[in-house]
């Protein structure tokens, strides 16, 4: 009674029909009409609280985006009400975002439909439009009785008890499933009351359950580092004392081309830097003097082939050492640049060091693919050999699938180490939110025939060690039903009993849901509009 009362007064607000705060009371046994409908974008929810002949009445109509179920953006609607010969046909301007408000006095009774258009998407819903007379009867028996709803009609379920509506709503949600067509989607006294508004505001999501294969999963810890081509070491290009260029230190962003460290020979003079620049320099115009006058000698038959070919070698190998220094060097120092953008993933030297000619100085990683590597039991091994996907749950709980990611297998160990464990290592893709060395979870996936209800683990709440999930009666009320659980695959989670295929739950806000309980118990006019 008192999730009904609510939404009536929350419908009331919304049409501005006049009914303020203080008649309360007296709409305590008004019923409120529900009707939802689901198109390929949008989610349709109409309300009402009867429909009476030559009777003005407010309809309210939420209309959700599918694609993030947020308000639509749509800036009107437009419903035309058929009974019998009589067509009223109404176009309105949304009063807050996907709300839209409608006044009807239906001209004659009996079964009819209301149809809706917004932004080019439609909805059909069958209604009934009653006789005057009609009215008390039929509001008390709404009031006070929950049943099934077949094509838009409503039976009152008279003797019903609690287990029978519930497999009649079953069935509903089972049998329903006509893209645009809407039905009557009746909630229960002991439903929890979730506003539209409130939905929009949160990461909110419901879906419809749905059968699927559900084969073996493995789950182990493993291990996150960046891909081998992904890094570039740094290495002194000749011997000295290093020294580095402003605030070298580790973790730093770099850019290509920037200088990181100058070489200079200090007090080492044998290996001081500007003295190897001049002999390198001096070797260069000699070999170079040497080959052109040999090539002339050659042209004029004076030297031999092979003196020819002694002086090119010569004279290759001096200016490449030359063009090699002359490209680092400059003020008397070698200086060593960031060959890629990225980030100094290691300092390998202090500044001051002395090094000799290829001493790895530090290593820069760029932003790319990162492999994850882990080792399980030989146990696994032949699950090792069937894999259909593995699921990626990072330390913050967020889970991703390798092959969404567009990642792959890289390694699969044929033999046991030393430990007697079995390597296993996957290229993640376009992973992000992880840095190397970081540890998470992977759930390996084998191939099954085996059909299962499974639905997210978001989808999950629990309280003191049992689970619940929220099953929708209708876009504003949902049931609170315990399930048990099976195994998980990071990222969905079996329902061994307690849910059925063709309900729809909620996938996304659970969490949210569960925190309104406490809310609406302690205020007595949550969901109010004032």
């Amino acid at each position: 009674m008192k999730n009904t009362f609510l939404l009536a007064i929350l419908m009331i607000a919304f049409c501005g029909c006049g009914h303020s705060h203080k008649h309360e009371v007296a709409h305590e046994h008004a019923h409120l009409h529900n009707y939802t409908a689901y198109t390929e974008a949008n989610e349709f929810f109409m309300q009402h609280e009867g429909l009476v002949v030559d009777t003005a009445a407010c309809v309210t109509l939420f209309v959700t985006r599918l694609q993030d179920f947020k308000p639509s953006d749509a800036a009107e609607a437009t419903a035309v009400l058929k009974v019998g010969e009589s067509v009223q046909s109404f176009t309105v301007k949304a009063s807050n975002a996907g709300i839209f408000n409608f006044k009807f006095a239906p001209g004659q009774e009996g079964e009819g439909s209301l149809a809706f258009e917004v932004g080019g998407d439609k909805a059909h819903f069958h209604i009934d439009v009653l006789a005057k007379d009609g009215l008390h009867e039929h509001s008390h028996a709404h009031t006070h009785h929950y049943g099934e709803s077949h094509g838009g009609h409503y039976h009152a379920s008279h003797g019903h008890n609690n287990e029978t509506a519930h497999e009649h709503r079953h069935a509903a949600h089972a049998h329903h499933s006509h893209s645009g067509h809407g039905e009557l989607t009746e909630g229960a006294p002991s439903d929890v009351p979730f506003a539209k508004e409130q939905s929009w505001k949160i990461d909110f999501a419901t879906d419809v359950v749905k059968e699927s294969h559900f084969g073996g999963v493995v789950k182990v810890a493993a291990k996150v580092a960046a891909a081998p081509s992904d890094f570039t070491t740094i290495v002194a290009a000749t011997s000295g004392k290093v020294q580095f260029v402003g605030n070298v230190v580790e973790g730093k962003t770099v850019a290509p081309g920037e200088p990181l460290f100058y070489l200079e020979g200090g007090d080492v003079t044998d290996n001081d830097a500007a003295v190897k620049f001049a002999e390198a320099e001096s070797n260069y115009q000699l070999a170079k003097a040497d080959y052109e006058r040999k090539k002339h000698l050659f042209n004029e038959s004076i030297v031999s082939e092979r003196d020819f070919q002694s002086a090119e070698a010569s004279y290759k190998q001096a200016e490449a050492r030359f063009s090699s220094m002359k490209r680092n060097f400059g003020g008397g120092k070698v200086t060593l640049k960031a060959s890629r953008e990225g980030y100094i993933a290691s300092l390998l030297v202090a500044n001051g060091d002395y090094v000799e000619p290829g001493t790895p100085l530090a290593t820069v990683q760029s932003d790319g693919c990162f492999n994850i590597a882990a080792e399980l039991p030989v146990r696994f091994a032949s699950q090792l050999q069937n894999i259909e996907d593995v699921n990626i749950v990072l330390p913050a709980g967020d889970a991703y699938s390798m092959n969404a990611l567009g990642g792959s297998i890289v390694a699969v160990g044929s033999s046991a180490n030393g430990c007697n464990m079995l390597p296993f290592t996957i290229s993640a893709g376009e992973l992000r939110g992880i840095v190397p060395g970081s540890i998470v979870t992977l759930y390996i996936k084998s191939k099954s025939e085996a059909h299962v209800v499974a639905v997210p683990r978001t989808a999950l709440v629990e309280e003191m060690g049992n689970f619940f999930i929220f099953v929708q009666n209708n876009p504003v009320s949902f049931e609170k039903r315990a399930v048990e659980t099976g195994s998980t695959d990071g990222m969905r989670v079996i329902i061994s009993k307690g849910l059925h295929a063709g309900e729809r739950i909620v996938t996304k806000g659970a969490v949210s849901l569960k925190l309104s309980q406490g809310a609406a118990a302690l205020d007595p006019h949550a969901g109010h509009v004032h």
